[in-house]
């Protein structure tokens, strides 16, 4: 079999280092497009410098990989979108644009091609069946950064209409646990720290949430590079609804158990319903890629206490 050789981008965020740890563990050579380079040397991993908005960066880590399966992570999330919409707009669109552009101008030898899309492409929850939501049901973002995914998921299925290259969309909700630092739905993650440290966190909203596992999350990106696929389509990642009191209660169990006390998780004042999506439907992504790894909530939420203990 020969050896796949998998160009990641956005490989050092939260999301991409835990893809390129399964993907080395898959025996992959990976290279990894980013501003900066890991803080620790990987073997099997080679740093490319360069910048998503900058098409003859691309066009020329490309031509230095020649990869044959592409992870797309690298994008700027909702604040930054918010706040700097000219540079979310040249990374999270055009550096897209560049990068699908750039694979078929090269003529590279491509057998994959995986875009990491978001559930911000879908609208509010009572827009969708009681069953789920299901990745062929209607979009209606509530911001900028849903618009520009949806613009990702119709250049990928052009770029597969147009190479044949099979090619997944991969829709992702709320992630929690080690590495998920940034961001609005990074509340959860947030509260965790505190718990780890005996401090305090204010929960932004209420409502519901469709979680992930930060693992999880790299691994499902991971499995959809490597598994067998064929045409193009999208999936929601694997992941559980719950409300943001439930998750509170899986916490508070769990610093119970591990004898943590000293921690405050109050809401703020104020806080409203989360306007994020949730009840993600997930059978077809299970169908496809029946290796796709899922963790219980109250597992992850242990795994993650551990972590936030030790670091």
């Amino acid at each position: 079999m020969s050896e796949k050789r998998v160009f990641v981008t956005g490989s050092t965020g939260c999301i991409g280092a835990h893809a390129v740890s399964i993907l080395l563990g898959e025996g992959c050579r990976v290279f990894g497009f980013n501003r900066k380079p890991p803080v620790e040397r990987l073997d099997g991993y080679q740093h490319i410098g360069g910048d998503l908005s900058d098409k003859k960066s691309i066009e020329s880590a490309l031509q230095t990989a020649h990869p044959t399966h592409l992870l797309h992570l690298g994008a700027l999330q909702t604040p930054d979108c918010r706040d700097y919409p000219i540079r979310g707009l040249d990374v999270n669109v055009l550096g897209t644009a560049f990068l699908f552009k750039a694979c078929l101008e090269l003529n590279l030898p491509l057998e994959r091609f995986v875009f990491a899309s978001s559930s911000a492409v879908n609208g509010p929850r009572a827009l969708y069946s009681e069953e789920g939501v299901k990745p062929e049901d209607p979009l209606q973002p509530f911001n900028l950064y849903g618009y520009w995914k949806i613009a990702g998921e119709g250049m990928a299925q052009a770029f597969h209409q147009e190479s044949g290259v099979p090619t997944v969309s991969l829709r992702l909700a709320t992630t929690y646990g080690p590495g998920r630092d940034r961001g609005f739905t990074a509340a959860m993650t947030s509260a965790l720290k505190a718990v780890a440290g005996g401090g305090r966190f204010e929960i932004p909203y209420r409502g519901k949430e469709n979680y992930h596992f930060s693992h999880d999350v790299g691994a499902g990106f991971a499995r959809a590079v490597v598994d067998p696929f064929t045409g193009y389509g999208v999936y929601n990642l694997l992941g559980q609804t719950c409300t943001v009191d439930k998750f509170l209660a899986l916490i508070n169990e769990q610093a119970k158990d591990m004898g943590l006390a000293g921690f405050e998780l109050p809401y703020a004042e104020g806080a409203e319903q989360t306007p994020f999506i949730y009840d993600l439907h997930c059978e077809s992504t299970r169908e496809t890629f029946p290796q796709m790894p899922q963790t219980e909530l109250r597992e992850g939420i242990r795994l993650s206490l551990q972590y936030f203990l030790k670091n």
